[in-house]
């Protein structure tokens, strides 16, 4: 098994870096924290080595459905692998 983070890894996400949250609204900070402790799939890793989770749900309503989520690039350090 390999022991590093990459693409398709499970991941448990340990902390944000105050630079993602920062400028965010209140109501969006408080929501990305609701994300610390659960786990993701690596969607991708960048050129600056970020590693690129996200974070959503799906509301079903009647013939519709409604999606919203988070999708963003921690530093490795704020991640687990699973």
């Amino acid at each position: 098994m390999l022991n590093y983070i990459q693409v398709g890894s499970t991941v448990q996400l340990l902390s944000l870096p105050d630079w993602l949250i920062h400028d965010l609204p209140i109501d969006e900070q408080r929501e990305m924290f609701t994300f610390i402790g659960k786990q993701a799939i690596v969607e991708q890793i960048d050129s600056h080595g970020y590693v690129w989770i996200g974070f959503g749900s799906a509301q079903d309503c009647g013939d519709t459905a409604h999606c919203s989520g988070h999708s963003f690039g921690v530093p490795a350090s704020c991640l687990q692998l699973v």
